[in-house]
């Protein structure tokens, strides 16, 4: 039996249809594990998608999970753009269906928040103009994603965002078969549209509401609301609105901020019309970032605030008080920004205090990278001799430390 109870175990080192062989498992969940794989037959690497299936399941089980998961094989493999992960092929394993891959060699943007906190504004318009124009594509072809959420959108080195995870889409065709009632409720909750909350009718909008979490999360460090279940998220997106993303980081642009609210409207109609004028609307704000202004009175006013921030921020991080510590840090931050001076000390001394409170929230291993970031930056910066940078260097190299 396999791990997940049916006969003709798949795991690493099988070979599908006498060409792939599953050399890692990347990750799954209850749908289905995806492996890096290797073409034998063109000598290159795949990722593949295995669908599972467990024994205990009733039948109508099974043969929902069978149709939807062909359904994503063929609704992925109809479409071709760059800004959406490529199908090579699709088969099936001793009756296990699987679809091929283009292997991408990124992070997804789960991680990029995890890793990084809150984005530059010139790069969440360049990567929600790629995604807005890989919708865009599917869109026009009839598909609904309904799963649009950072860990569905992958960053190649290179910087192209590319769309994953058909698994939950649906064709705009009424002739095709659903294997959902229409009142089920798809999606995943921070993320998902009032409409899908309800079990109502989903369009290639509910994807525009779904992509405007994402918009607000890579701005705001986290998506527009925040519960303890997919009830309340539900609650959330039906009857409240988000906070004003310019509170949570007043740098944004007000006409970044307004598009982002737009496409959180609770009324699809409200929302922009089509992807593709969300791709528009973000090329147009695309724009050279402004040379910081000369320092004045009141600037030094406001670096004296930041230093204030920095120094409750310690004192609540000592405190093990690790969400008040962040808020702390993340204040400062916002002032420099203000000031334009995200290279001076203070700016480097509240990213490090961010990683650290992030660290006793989440635990070592979800900042190393986030660290190792910041400790070539900070040299960069201040110089490879200042207190900063030294501090901030060996904290790093404990913690890049294999079990530490």
């Amino acid at each position: 039996m396999s791990g997940d109870g049916v006969s003709g175990e798949i795991s690493e080192g099988t070979v599908l249809s006498d060409r792939y062989r599953l050399d890692e498992l990347l990750g799954g969940g209850g749908f289905g594990r995806v492996y890096a794989a290797h073409d034998q037959q063109l000598g290159r690497g795949v990722a593949v998608k295995v669908l599972t299936l467990r024994a205990e399941w009733a039948d109508r089980v099974r043969h929902e999970r069978l149709g939807r998961f062909r359904r994503e094989a063929v609704a992925a493999a109809a479409l071709s753009h760059p800004n959406v992960a490529t199908v090579h092929d699709t088969g099936e394993h001793e009756g296990r269906p699987f679809i091929v891959m283009e292997l991408l060699g990124g992070t997804d943007f789960g991680r990029v928040l995890l890793d990084r906190g809150g984005l530059p504004v010139g790069d969440v318009l360049t990567y929600g103009m790629q995604i807005s124009a890989g919708l865009q594509h599917a869109h026009e072809r009839g598909l609904v994603h309904r799963d649009v959420k950072p860990e569905n959108l992958m960053l190649l080195p290179d910087g192209t965002v590319k769309i994953c995870d058909f698994g939950l889409v649906a064709h705009q065709d009424p002739t095709f078969t659903r294997y959902t009632s229409p009142q089920a409720v798809m999606g995943s909750p921070p993320y998902f549209s009032p409409e899908q909350a309800l079990g109502g009718e989903v369009t290639a909008r509910s994807d525009l509401y779904s992509l405007g979490c994402v918009l607000y999360a890579l701005l705001a460090e986290g998506p527009p609301f925040s519960a303890g279940s997919p009830v309340g998220y539900a609650y959330l997106h039906v009857h409240e609105d988000p906070e004003p993303i310019g509170e949570r980081r007043p740098e944004v642009p007000a006409e970044l901020a307004r598009l982002v609210h737009r496409m959180l409207a609770k009324d699809p109609m409200d929302r922009p019309a089509t992807a593709g004028e969300v791709a528009d609307l973000l090329r147009a704000m695309l724009r050279p970032v402004p040379v910081p202004r000369t320092p004045t009175a009141l600037d030094q006013s406001a670096r004296h605030l930041v230093w204030t921030l920095l120094e409750e921020g310690e004192g609540l991080l000592a405190g093990g008080r690790f969400v008040d510590a962040d808020r702390r840090y993340w204040q400062a931050l916002q002032q420099i920004s203000r000031l334009g001076a995200e290279e001076e000390s203070a700016s480097f001394a509240a990213r490090f205090g961010r990683a650290r409170a992030l660290e006793g929230l989440h635990g070592s291993e979800a900042v190393v990278r986030r660290l190792e970031e910041l400790a070539r930056e900070t040299s960069a910066a201040l110089g490879s001799e200042h207190p900063l940078t030294r501090c901030v260097a060996s904290y790093t190299a404990v913690r890049s430390i294999p079990g530490q």
